[in-house]
């Protein structure tokens, strides 16, 4: 960047031509972003057009909008020339009255392109789609399809599937540019195509999406309407722009925030606050049960005040072990690795796995509450009730998750500090419980 900068400043054009010639689009955008105004736009369109338009698509929606509000009679053009889904995540996010500036500078193509896929519904295949594929009709020989390829490859998103198509534009088979490549010329693509379509729904969820790339390793999956049709391709690289949206997402509702909408730096401290502060009201309304609990059994404690030393030893132990069975299941559901329907599977070896762990983390327990008071029934009661927290916990753990996926919410919300609220609560009523049972209290 201090070379860029410095090159401008001493107007060394030629120069800055080789340089920006040699970096990768994703530098570029880096570099765009940092620069004053006046610099952006000159640097831009320095750029050549394939380059250029390359550069803007890795540009974050802000800083597209930005420049394009800089770029003047160039505005058109990129708006025209850009990837159909790029371009209406950046229409999403602009607001109304630069909207109405940017539609009629696009050709009417293009727009109605762009209001049919801000029309699809949110988070689904549709949305995230482009419109921008290869097709094919089977009656074409492979040395027509290459010509016809040659074609309209620069205005589409990948040429490496070719989707096959009918005369209602319904997909009857696919061939990679591979099989284009090594057939004989002469050959029809009928002949050569794989005619197994892997699809999916506009209105299909795009996590579910996401599984079905990554299951059978797709560089791009077709989109079909409700009639079959053919009507866009996901590619890879938008699934991992999802993946890393969920993720961030189901990370932050693990640990009880809202997940935000910007960037970290980008977002007001104020705003950060509220998404933590609610959650954190809603967690402490709920921990006032677990002082009513302390309350309730007071007597308890002035009995053998030794019980109050192994309150968070034990509480801190079963909320791990039922975050540790959430988060299993939480990513096994993400994955696609589990269904609902092996509810008893996992529950069965959750519970058998608490059981061991229990066993091994209570005799552990046992041996150090033995060493602080050499009291064997008060060892007994600790080691005892690891071995209950911990069941208890791997099951809250383990049921939780499937049961919000089952009433169609998010699991991971099912992780963190909600399973360790109620681990606490219900945990203390084990504990004593037991404790009042073997030492006569």
């Amino acid at each position: 960047m201090p070379e860029i900068k410095k090159l401008l400043k001493e107007n060394r054009i030629e120069e800055m031509k080789r340089t920006l010639k040699n970096l990768h689009p994703v530098d570029l955008a880096s570099i765009l972003a940092n620069l004053e105004d006046k610099e952006a736009i000159v640097t831009f369109r320095l750029l050549s057009r394939e380059i250029a338009l390359s550069t803007f698509n890795e540009l974050d929606e802000e800083k597209q909008a930005h420049l394009l509000l800089l770029l003047g009679n160039y505005t058109a053009e990129v708006l025209n020339e850009m990837a159909a889904d790029e371009r209406a995540d950046l229409f999403e996010e602009l607001p109304g009255e630069i909207i109405q500036r940017f539609l009629p500078l696009m050709s009417p193509e293009e727009r109605a392109d762009l209001e049919k896929l801000l029309k699809k519904k949110e988070n689904s295949a549709g949305s995230i789609m482009t419109t921008e594929y290869a097709s094919l009709k089977p009656e074409l020989t492979i040395s027509e399809a290459l010509e016809n390829i040659r074609q309209m490859a620069p205005k589409k998103e990948t040429i490496y599937y070719l989707y096959v198509v009918d005369n209602e534009g319904k997909p009857i088979g696919v061939v990679s540019l591979k099989d284009l490549v090594l057939g004989e010329p002469s050959q029809k693509i009928a002949e050569i195509m794989h005619p197994e379509v892997i699809s999916v729904r506009e209105e299909q969820d795009q996590e579910e999406v996401v599984r079905l790339i990554a299951r059978y390793n797709f560089l791009a999956v077709p989109v079909v309407d409700r009639k079959n049709r053919l009507s866009g391709i996901v590619t890879v690289d938008d699934s991992l722009d999802i993946i890393k949206e969920e993720n961030t997402e189901d990370v932050h509702k693990m640990a009880a925030m809202g997940a935000p909408e910007e960037e970290y730096f980008k977002t007001s401290f104020f705003i950060l606050a509220k998404k933590r502060v609610i959650w954190l009201i809603a967690l402490l309304v709920v921990e006032t049960f677990t002082s009513n609990i302390l309350k309730g059994y007071a007597y308890a404690l002035e009995a053998v005040i030794a019980l109050a030393f192994f309150i968070p030893m034990l509480i801190d132990t079963a909320g791990n072990a039922g975050t540790q069975s959430a988060t299993v299941v939480i990513r096994g559901l993400a994955t696609g690795e589990f269904s609902l329907r092996q509810t008893f599977r996992i529950l069965r070896r959750e519970i058998l796995a608490g059981l061991v762990l229990g066993s091994i983390i209570g005799i552990f327990g046992m041996a150090r509450a033995f060493w602080m008071q050499k009291n064997p029934l008060l060892s007994l009661t600790v080691g005892l009730t690891l071995v209950a927290m911990i069941i208890f916990a791997t099951i809250s753990g383990t049921l939780f998750p499937l049961l919000l996926r089952k009433i169609k919410l998010d699991p991971a919300v099912a992780a963190g500090p909600f399973i360790t609220t109620i681990v606490d609560i219900t945990g203390l009523i084990i504990y004593f419980q037991i404790a009042k049972f073997l030492l006569h209290i």
